[in-house]
């Protein structure tokens, strides 16, 4: 395709470099590579921006003196930084070296969905294939991106909130309002940016509801079934730790065994770096003690000089997971838990067969999406309605799919509640993260009080309040009893009839 033509623009293998004409160069104007701050050259838009800036310049010149249009090229070269994108890079360059890595990646991620509309899968897909081979496919910038931040107030933090509501869900809007607000902040002690307050402040956003998401006890056995099947037996010792200890992935993933006493759990929070002392269940026990004559038997295998410390080691490697092959994996035992696995099938064999299911469910669900359509801005009754008609589509079709399997012995049986419909109306399916919720329930029912439940999960006590409304809200057994004692309340005070 042939370079597009701009004004002082030339092109040279794809990047761009401002170019002039004698009169412009005696005038003061200099050709240079057009790049940002950060060493990247400038996209199409940005080329296109600063020719019609360089047009103006130009025109503006005329009858000027040299050292007139130097000043004023020089001025405007230092202005050339001035984006919110520039603002972004700016912040993330100065990122203090305590700051942890995790929060590092979800700012990255607030960072990148602010600058770049969003991918669908095969559009990245595409992307990295591409960069693979050497070549770039430019990606669509979002238009906050090219604002100075001198041009955004609070009308424009709530507008790009409600952007990124309907783009990319409520929990990325606040996540990407934070990150903007975050580097404004750090904007106002800037040297470079000096802007002025934010206008963040003092402003408030809807919360987005948490999720809260149960895992029954036949889809948790179902999933461990389905890890060991498949010889992932290191997967369903993390499921039994999410179960009985209420901790978050990342910390499943390194914890260690870290007490001195027989029956006892310890372990540190990789988020709040709190240090957790547990006892540790019969049932936990037992799957541990497993676990470590399996993590003895790798260490042999592999032949390692040192039996790894984590309780969740990798099968392959002898190591601890990396948190995206861990993820993968958990996809892939869950696909197999949800389709299950015929008695004549190799497991193997097995995975393939949940794998072909789950892209036909995809097709299906994409066809149904569009039967059972639901508009922007939809009232809370019809959001219901069309959640209510998807998730009774659902269930129909898998009740066709195991139709198929008639006559078929099962090795494990399929789980087809492990995948749902959400709120939102989309399809949604059991996390392996929500056993952490899973955990918090079950205590609850089990008449624990919230500080005990704190210490067990390791929640901040200043988080209580959050785990009354998310976790102990919705248990319908309290609420009869607390009936019934109303009722005998009542009695008390004189109401016999």
């Amino acid at each position: 395709m042939a370079n597009p033509k701009f004004p002082y623009v030339a092109w040279r293998n794809g990047r761009p470099r401002s170019k002039h004409g004698p009169r412009q160069r005696k005038r003061g104007f200099v050709d240079q590579d057009l790049k940002n701050a950060d060493g990247s050259w400038f996209g199409l838009e940005q080329a296109a921006e600063f020719s019609d800036r360089r047009v103006a310049e130009v025109k503006a010149s005329r009858g000027a003196k040299a050292a007139e249009i130097r000043l004023r090229v020089a001025a405007a070269g230092k202005l050339t930084r001035s984006t919110v994108a520039d603002l972004l890079r700016d912040w993330q360059h100065a990122w203090p070296a305590t700051m942890s890595e995790a929060s590092r990646r979800s700012y990255r991620k607030s960072i990148s969905a602010l600058l770049w509309q969003p991918e669908t899968p095969d559009q990245r897909r595409a992307r990295k294939d591409a960069e693979r081979s050497g070549r770039r496919i430019e990606r669509h910038p979002e238009d906050i991106a090219s604002m100075p931040p001198a041009a955004i107030g609070k009308p424009e933090f709530r507008a790009l909130h409600e952007y990124m509501v309907r783009q990319r869900g409520a929990h990325m809007a606040r996540a990407v309002v934070a990150a903007l607000s975050a580097a404004w902040t750090w904007g106002t002690e800037s040297t470079h940016w000096r802007l002025p307050p934010n206008p963040r402040l003092d402003m408030e956003f809807e919360t987005p509801p948490g999720r809260i998401v149960q895992v029954s006890m036949p889809e948790f056995m179902a999933l461990v079934a389905a890890a060991d099947t498949i010889g992932r037996m290191s997967i369903g010792d993390c499921f039994y730790l999410g179960l009985f200890t209420g901790q978050r992935q990342t910390d499943r993933l390194r914890m260690k065994d870290e007490s001195d006493v027989d029956g006892r759990h310890a372990f540190r929070q990789s988020k709040t770096g709190q240090l957790v002392d547990i006892k540790e269940a019969p049932q936990l026990a037992k799957r541990l003690d497993q676990a470590r004559a399996r993590v003895a038997a790798t260490t042999l295998r592999l032949g390692l000089k040192q039996r790894p410390e984590e309780i969740v080691v990798n099968e392959e490697t002898g190591t601890r997971y990396a948190e995206k092959t861990y993820g993968n994996h958990v996809i892939a035992v869950r696909w197999l838990a949800i389709f299950g696995l015929p008695e004549s099938m190799h497991p193997s064999e097995g995975i393939e067969r949940a794998e072909a299911a789950a892209s036909e469910l995809r097709g299906v669900w994409t066809a149904l999406t569009e039967k059972c359509a639901l508009p922007s801005g939809s009232t809370p009754e019809v959001r219901s309605a069309v959640v209510g008609s998807r998730s009774l589509a659902l269930r129909e079709w898998f009740e066709k799919f195991n139709a198929r399997q008639d006559n078929v012995g099962w090795r494990l049986k399929p789980c087809p509640s492990l995948t749902f419909v959400n709120d939102r109306g989309d399809l949604d399916f059991k996390h392996d993260q929500d056993l952490r919720d899973t955990c918090v329930m079950l205590l609850d029912r089990a008449g624990c009080d919230l500080l005990t439940i704190c210490d067990i999960t390791g929640h901040s006590y200043s988080s209580a309040q959050t785990i009354v409304k998310h976790y102990r809200a919705r248990n319908a057994l309290r609420a009869d009893l607390g009936i019934d004692r109303l009722v005998l309340q009542v009695r008390k005070e004189g109401m016999t009839g």
